[in-house]
Formats: structure tokens, C-alpha cells, sequence
């Protein structure tokens, strides 16, 4: 849980700075990080047998969505 959160915070830090396409190429990736670490939370808890909160899907699914950055979706 603790990567969750350093990744939580480093993606709040990021959107608070102005955005330009260089910080947009940071918080995407910046987003990525927290997928990957929302998805080590997500695998954990799956093997350890705890429930996984809807809370928790979504925002996986949102942060992966995001680390994709505009222009990259497969319509």
C-alpha cells in the first residue's frame, strides 16, 4: 500500500504544476506508476484472499486509461 500512496502523491504533485506537453508526458507516465502499483496492491490482495474494493478497480482501470495519454485510444 505504501507504493500506492508515494505513487498517489507523486500524481497530485504533478497536476499541480502548469500544464504544457512536457508535464503531460510526466503525469501520464506518473499515472502509469500508480497503475502498476494499484495492480501489485490488486494481485496481493488476490493471493492473500482479501476482497478487492470497487474503489480500488476503477481506479486502476481510470489510471492505466490515463497513463495512455490523449491521442493513444484504440477506437
Amino acid at each position: 500500500m505504501g507504493e500506492v500512496n508515494r505513487a498517489r502523491i507523486a500524481v497530485r504533485v504533478q497536476r499541480a504544476e502548469i500544464a504544457n506537453s512536457t508535464n503531460r508526458h510526466e503525469l501520464a507516465e506518473r499515472y502509469g506508476v500508480l497503475a502498476d502499483a494499484l495492480e501489485a496492491y490488486a494481485e496481493a490482495a488476490e493471493r492473500s484472499g482479501a476482497p478487492l474494493p470497487y474503489r480500488y478497480r476503477d481506479e486502476m482501470r481510470l489510471s492505466r486509461a490515463m497513463s495512455e495519454g490523449p491521442g493513444s485510444r484504440n477506437s
